[in-house]
């Protein structure tokens, strides 16, 4: 089947559409929920994410277990459960630096999609067909002060698959904060109502805004419009071999997955644009938690970030030894810093602030993104019909980024990549990067 006939207003009908409210209210004490300089800086984008459970049906329960409209209901129960200790997804942005938990609710939907769910997940451009499951034109979208911070999606297809998409503020938290909630959320889900959901919203109190003053809200939109997204998977054998080759060749010890992907991907990239800019740069996006002191838990709910980074000027800057070994003493960096007073993330916008650009805009550097989620436990989201068979990010938010998380079971690393059109295709055909990936590639 056609994109464009996937993409058809008339394959998509929607059933309900609802708003969420936590099954009871926000204490007063908690109506205000402080924004850190990082949340403030953030743009007011969504954490766009699907999830595809395609053997629903098999379930040996009531005869009408699995209708849509007995899933919505138990979706809607557990999520207004849920939303009474994620109280600030249930509210709305005041400003820039304050969220008023009013327990405005979030927004729920239900559609049917009139096709099979392997027609997307089957897709040759699995990547555009997969964004049929979340509301029209929101994933990576800006959610403008009045619009809720949690948008949620069940959606049903002809086969009884269910596929759940979730867009969660990008102000409230990041990767490992969005884990959190929806494992948290499909546990409640699941039947098991009776546990303590304990996360810690840390707000301005770790990375506070006393220092730099409070932030004007950055308009960061998505632009997708010349690019296109790839999706990768590399095998445990292939990636267990490829870590070992590269420990040999750049003598840095139990190179991890993250490193010798991203620097794969960031030669591979560098190499297929080398007629627009002589200087390129890996940014990756590091999850802090663990180097503040004292160490916060996973369950600490807030944009706990930071950057560290590499950059190439010339060829042999590219080679895969040397851009791992320059990963591993920028973690290491990293490791030694006060994550508060010298956090490379904050310093990169005070500095922007100065000159009056977008953090990390150089038009004279090719700058690439890394968001690397394979620490999270995103395919351990099970909501009663077992583990999802995909877990999907849809295309965007921006050119020059790579996505990674676990392959399913741990099976290997999945990866999203954006790049140019005109420079996906010579990036592709890198045959370095054939040996390595399930052949042929996902699309």
């Amino acid at each position: 089947m056609a994109f464009a006939l996937l993409s058809s207003p008339s394959l998509i009908s929607i059933c309900d559409k609802s708003f969420i409210k936590p099954s009871s209210l926000t204490p007063p004490t908690l109506r205000l929920h402080k924004l850190s300089f990082v949340d403030q800086s953030l743009s007011n984008m969504y954490i766009p994410l699907a999830f595809f459970y395609p053997k629903v049906e098999e379930r040996e329960e009531s005869n009408n277990s699995h209708e849509l409209s007995h899933i919505a209901h138990l979706l809607q129960t557990s999520l207004s459960q849920t939303l009474v200790s994620y109280y600030p997804y249930a509210g709305k942005l005041r400003d820039n630096a304050i969220v008023d938990c009013n327990d405005m609710g979030a927004e729920f939907s239900s559609v049917r999609i009139k096709c099979h769910m392997s027609e997307i997940l089957d897709h040759p451009c699995a990547s555009h067909a997969e964004s049929i499951v979340f509301p029209k034109d929101l994933p990576w979208s800006n959610n403008y002060e009045g619009d809720n911070l949690l948008i949620v999606q069940v959606s049903k297809f002809d086969c009884g698959g269910i596929a759940i998409s979730v867009c969660l503020s990008h102000k409230i938290g990041d990767g490992c904060s969005v884990s959190n909630f929806l494992n948290d959320w499909s546990r409640i889900t699941r039947g098991h109502a009776t546990i303590t959901l304990a996360p810690r919203f840390v707000g301005d109190s770790i990375l506070s805004t006393e220092k730099y003053g409070p932030l004007i809200a950055p308009l960061i939109e998505s632009n997708v419009s010349e690019c296109v997204q790839k999706r990768l998977i590399f095998p445990t054998a292939n990636l267990d071999a490829f870590r070992a080759k590269v420990a040999v060749e750049s003598r840095v010890e139990n190179p991890t997955r993250a490193e010798v992907v991203s620097a794969l991907f960031f030669k591979c990239a560098t190499k297929a644009a080398s007629s627009t800019t002589t200087t390129s740069k890996l940014v990756h996006y590091l999850d802090v938690r663990t180097m503040m002191k004292p160490r916060l838990p996973r369950s600490a709910i807030g944009n706990v970030l930071s950057v560290f980074s590499t950059t190439a000027t010339k060829e042999q800057d590219i080679e895969l030894p040397t851009l791992v070994r320059n990963l591993r003493k920028e973690v290491e960096v990293a490791y030694k810093k006060d994550q508060v007073e010298q956090n490379e993330l904050i310093l990169e916008i005070v500095e922007s602030i100065k000159k009056g650009k977008i953090p990390f805009e150089d038009e004279n550097c090719s700058v690439y993104f890394c968001s690397n989620l394979c620490k999270y436990p995103y395919y351990n989201v099970d909501f009663g019909w077992g583990k999802p068979e995909r877990v999907s990010i849809p295309n965007g938010p921006f050119k020059n980024i790579f996505f990674f998380m676990d392959y399913q079971n741990g099976q290997g690393v999945e990866a999203r990549i954006m790049l140019k059109k005109h420079h996906m295709s010579e990036f592709e055909r890198d045959e370095e990067l054939l040996e390595l990936i399930d052949s042929p590639p996902c699309l």
